[in-house]
């Protein structure tokens, strides 16, 4: 899935704690099989390849995941949108040439995203509308494997655990009786923590302007790309959310982090069992109410 994976099991049996890891790993790998562009046979490429041709049948791990997108670009008014297949290539070239693509070029693949053009159907198939049509669960697949593992090794019996993928985490129990703390990476320096946070029984997910971006003309041109307007959204640096599931977390931090601080919070503020903190433009941060007893910030 393109990044590391950690898992961390508090056990008193070492090797039965191994095994549980591997069965949760091979999960994820599994995922991986389904939902990666780069694969030519998961259920994405296949999907992307019949787009404006045809429906395509998806396992029905992929159809959970294309039906929980769907419900939560709905939620963001489109904020967070899987359709954006076709603005991530021209992006991905523009990152390795370090210069950002032209207004024109942009507004040409822009009538290709839109999550309402994407139809699901109860017997498990999938529709693009248009030719050249293409999703990309990047910002919601890391988070559904994360959960896939968690309910394996919590059906094993495991009480006391932390799932990492890349700063999309789970967790259960306690660490040495205490919550988990989670430390939340400094936007504007790599090698600060800017927060901790207590988290027992969350998920939390970070997305941030630092991850993947180059610089033109002195301006930022990150990853996260605005699926209405097909360039870098630029109203945060930053945005951390905790949820009761990884994939909620993973698609919401993108969301948030697109509608910026205001319509972000009020988001959050909207949904249950979510809380949030934003680091703006500025470097000012926000966060839900239920956050502060649980939040230190670093000096």
């Amino acid at each position: 899935m393109g990044t590391v994976i950690e898992i961390t099991l508090v056990s008193e049996d070492g090797e039965a704690a191994q095994k549980a890891s591997l069965q949760a790993f091979q999960e994820i790998r599994g995922i991986e099989q389904l939902m990666s562009p780069w694969i030519e046979t998961s259920d994405v490429s296949r999907l992307n390849r019949s787009a404006g041709k045809e429906w395509a049948k998806v396992s029905p791990e992929t159809f959970e995941v294309i039906q929980r997108s769907q419900k939560i670009s709905g939620l963001s008014e489109g904020a967070f949108d899987i359709t954006i297949a076709p603005l991530i290539q021209i992006w991905r070239k523009a990152r390795e040439r370090g210069a950002p693509p032209s207004s024109k070029e942009v507004k040409k693949i822009l009538n290709l995203v839109n999550f309402r053009n994407l139809l699901t159907r109860s017997d498990g198939k999938v529709f693009l509308k248009k030719k050249g049509m293409a999703i990309d669960l990047g910002g919601i697949a890391k988070g559904y494997a994360v959960d896939r593992a968690f309910g394996i090794l919590a059906s094993l019996g495991y009480k006391n655990l932390i799932i990492n993928a890349g700063g999309d985490l789970r967790t259960k129990g306690f660490k040495n009786n205490q919550p988990w703390s989670i430390g939340i990476q400094h936007p504007r320096s790599a090698e600060k923590v800017m927060a901790t946070v207590s988290v027992s029984d969350s998920a939390i997910a970070t997305s941030g302007d630092y991850e993947k971006f180059f610089l033109h003309q002195d301006k930022r041109y990150h990853h996260i790309l605005n699926p209405k307007k097909g360039f870098p959204a630029d109203g945060c640096q930053s945005v951390t959310i905790l949820s009761k599931d990884s994939m909620m977390a993973d698609g919401l931090a993108t969301a948030v982090f697109v509608l910026g601080t205001e319509k972000g919070y009020t988001l959050c503020q909207r949904l249950e069992g979510v809380e949030c903190l934003i680091v703006d433009r500025e470097g000012r941060t926000v966060m839900t109410p239920g956050l502060k007893e649980r939040i230190s910030f670093n000096p």
